[in-house]
């Protein structure tokens, strides 16, 4: 709608600064960014070299805050009936509550409309990567038609992350005005980045939505693209009142193809009415791929570094992310992204564990690995050595460990432990298994940890007494066979080429689980076909030597 006031902090005169806590922790007005021990990054708003408003609640951190910033001088909207207050911001929520407060009785009294009913670690906007986010409110409930109206941004909080504010605006309200936030989309509720083709599940779609408009909108939808037409669906339509907000679900879900790929994702909210600002009706949330064998939470863009020491100054820790497994397979190795700032010499390993509902249970360890100067921001992968079966139903915990002071990547928004899913990403010290009281913590932002698992050739059954799996698949003509018998017994493998020959047979007595390994490394590359038989039942399998 039309701009009837507006303010870029341009002008710190323009503001009044008061603290209700009698205190010290007050808004300050400039170009200064978040500085506390947890910082976020500065607002990224349309003026901000002019300066912005910041409230560093971390930097301040008396545990007693309750502070705002305030218009010097009421704005006349006597003629406006229908009013917005509009602003840019960049916030993290902890324990606080931040509001925007108006006043039409020269500050007496106040009505206040929350701001930022986000999850404890949540960004403002959905992601870290949305800077700034753009917030409109319809304040025409105490500001319509009123001739002298005073606005000012509360925060109530003690010790938390930071807010920043710019850009404020007050404009006349458009009729029909919807806005989209919060998109979500989860296997299981879970928003992983890259599934491995042996492990898709369906995936469910939801989206908040924010009536700012004058008027109440009806027949109002969530409509859901993955990749321009493949798949498309829509959620039941509501009517959302005046100033009222809900949460839209998609009726359908969608499963993804077992082919390697991206699917992109575009959710776009609408109603029966032509909606004023269609821009911000649409959220394209960052692409999930469909992999051969890598399981991962994060973004894939290495966005900053976490770990580092505790609060209490302990350097060692383990830290990763939760996979659920849908369909019984072999972990072959987890990979880790380097931090930018980890010294060449320090020490890691990987670690798998298993959830089993009460504890985390250690499967196995990779070896050790030292750094290197040329492993800053880039990406390591260590074998598990027993590479244990990983069965259907069940969550594992992937995870780095360090002794020293090891910093990892982070990318992307894991959810909070308020999220639908859970938290997924954690950071225990020293441990997974034996943390240090109040030591251990879920992290929003995400560790650049995942998972490696046997994609291409899922468990195979012999026989109700034997089942085996064989990885890599392609490979440079190492294949690795896990046998798992009930009861002993002994089986045949047999590899033949293309056209039919044999080119090696091998006699294996399975007892329990029974690793053995065949090498077609001396052979030509290409395809090649592995039947194992008991002299009862067979089953064949593809091979691939690239």
């Amino acid at each position: 709608g039309l701009t009837l006031w507006s303010n870029d902090f341009s002008t710190p005169s323009d503001w009044i600064i008061g603290n209700l806590a009698s205190n010290s922790d007050d808004w300050v007005i400039g170009t200064g960014v978040p500085a506390g021990s947890f910082a976020i990054n500065g607002i990224a708003s349309t003026s901000a070299a002019n300066g912005f408003a910041l409230y560093d609640s971390d930097l301040m951190c008396s545990g007693n805050q309750n502070a705002y910033i305030q218009i010097a001088t009421p704005i006349n909207l006597s003629t406006n009936a229908n009013v917005s207050i509009e602003f840019e911001q960049y916030y993290r929520k902890f324990q606080d509550s931040t509001f925007v407060e108006v006043s039409n009785n020269g500050g007496i009294t106040w009505t206040r409309f929350r701001i930022n009913n986000v999850a404890v670690n949540a960004f403002s906007g959905g992601s870290a990567a949305v800077n700034p986010d753009l917030v409109n409110v319809n304040i025409s409930s105490v500001a319509g038609n009123q001739a002298a109206v005073l606005i000012r941004f509360k925060y109530e909080g003690g010790c938390d992350y930071a807010w920043m504010i710019d850009d404020v605006k007050i404009t006349e309200t458009d009729d029909n005005d919807l806005v989209a936030k919060n998109a979500w989309y989860g296997f299981n509720t879970i928003p992983y980045s890259r599934v491995p083709m042996n492990q898709i599940q369906a995936v469910d779609f939801s989206m908040e939505v924010d009536n700012v408009g004058a008027l109440a909108q009806s027949l109002t939808q969530l409509t859901v693209d993955v990749n321009s037409g493949t798949f498309t669906a829509t959620s039941a339509a509501v009517t959302v009142p005046v100033g009222g907000s809900d949460s839209l679900f998609l009726t359908t879900q969608y499963t993804p193809a077992t082919v390697v790929g991206a699917h992109n994702i575009t959710m776009t909210v609408a109603s029966s009415a032509t909606d004023a600002s269609p821009s911000n009706n649409t959220i394209t949330p960052p692409p999930f791929e469909i992999t051969a064998d890598k399981y991962a939470m994060d973004d894939f863009t290495l966005a900053g570094n976490g770990g580092g020491l505790s609060p209490s100054n302990g350097a060692e820790f383990e830290a990763g992310n939760y996979f659920e497994i849908v369909n019984t397979t072999i972990a072959t190795g987890i990979e880790v992204i380097v931090g930018t700032t980890t010294a060449a010499g320090t020490t890691i390993d990987l670690v798998l564990y298993e959830d089993d509902g009460t504890a985390l249970i250690e499967v196995d360890r990779s070896a050790f690995y030292t750094t290197t100067l040329a492993d800053q921001g880039n990406s390591v992968i260590l074998p598990l050595p027993t590479t244990p079966t990983l069965t259907a139903g069940t969550f594992y915990f992937a995870a780095v460990h360090a002794f020293t002071n090891f910093v990892y990547g982070v990318s992307g928004s894991s959810p909070s432990n308020t999220a639908p899913s859970g938290a997924v990403s954690l950071i225990f010290y020293p441990n997974m298994t034996n943390p240090t009281t109040n030591e251990n913590f879920f992290t929003t932002a995400t560790p650049m940890v995942r998972l490696i698992v046997n994609s291409a050739i899922g468990v195979k059954e012999l026989s109700s007494n034997t089942t085996f799996t064989v990885f890599p698949n392609p490979s440079n003509g190492i294949f690795n066979i896990n046998l798992d018998a009930k009861s002993t017994e002994v089986v045949n493998l047999t590899v033949n080429n293309i056209v039919g020959q044999t080119v090696l047979t091998k006699k294996v007595t399975v007892s329990g689980q029974t690793k053995e390994t065949i090498s077609l490394a001396n052979f030509d590359k290409g395809i090649y076909f592995l039947t194992i038989d008991n002299n009862n039942e067979k089953q064949t399998v593809k091979l691939i030597v690239e």
